[in-house]
């Protein structure tokens, strides 16, 4: 079935694939079903096909899978009114998607989670940047620009002047908790390893400066993140707000 979809991400000219559900599993040896859902907004209609699994070899043969496919456009506002049929809700496998052409609704639907609960998302300014701009001005440029990290804390003090969190980054659409050997692969922790710590903007205007990095076990951290780390060892960013008047240090 992976294959199948594999063929269908850029093989329909025009239409970019933006989910793939394997739904309705056979334990019997009956039809297979896939949902594709395109961004292609004249696909506004159900299409559906009957494909053998064997198509690589060349069969026409059992066992086959029924393809339906759909706009995400067309799906969402189904999704909305309580018209589509439970069917593709059936025990459903997401086996691609790309979440920048979905409806909120229909990731929520398929459960398709791409980020923990609390992940606030920023970029990092090295201290030679900012020694060229205010803190205010940086923020004001990056604010339209794709975030390049994110962060989910983990304690927070009672004036808000201190944190301590979970660096993350996007791979392959989900956020996922930084290692402490995925960290020196970075600029931001070597910055701070060299005493020439810069700084982590967030939307929404917070800023902060890293103080250190320290790497715990806490087993409580895994119910954080996407991805548990194996050993629920894992490094933990101390931060000192920022305020956008203040002036970098050099």
């Amino acid at each position: 079935m992976e294959d199948l979809v594999e063929a269908y991400i850029g093989g329909r000219p025009g239409y970019h694939l933006s989910l793939a559900v394997w739904f309705g599993k056979s334990s019997n040896g009956a039809d297979e079903h896939l949902l594709l859902l395109y961004s292609n907004a004249l696909l506004d209609h159900f299409v559906t096909d009957r494909l053998s699994l064997l198509w690589k070899t060349g069969s026409q043969g059992p066992p086959f899978v029924e393809v339906s496919s759909v706009s995400a456009d067309r799906f969402a506002q189904l999704l909305a009114t309580g018209q589509v049929d439970n069917k593709f809700f059936d025990r459903p496998d997401v086996l691609y998607f790309d979440k920048a052409l979905l409806n909120e609704s229909i990731l929520k639907k398929f459960n398709i989670v791409t980020e923990p609960a609390g992940l606030v998302k920023g970029w990092y300014v090295d201290a030679d940047q900012a020694k060229l701009r205010t803190m205010r001005d940086i923020l004001s440029s990056r604010g339209d620009s794709r975030p390049e990290l994110g962060l989910v804390k983990t304690w927070e003090s009672p004036d808000f002047e201190s944190c301590r969190g979970l660096i993350h980054i996007e791979i392959n659409q989900r956020w996922l908790p930084l290692s402490l050997v995925g960290l020196r692969q970075f600029t931001f922790f070597n910055d701070l390893q060299a005493g020439k710590p810069g700084f982590f903007l967030f939307r929404g205007g917070s800023i902060y400066e890293p103080l250190k990095f320290e790497e715990k076990t806490e087993p409580r951290y895994s119910s954080l993140v996407l991805q548990r780390s194996s050993d629920d060892r894992y490094p933990e960013v101390y931060l000192r707000s920022v305020h956008p008047s203040e002036k970098p240090a050099a």
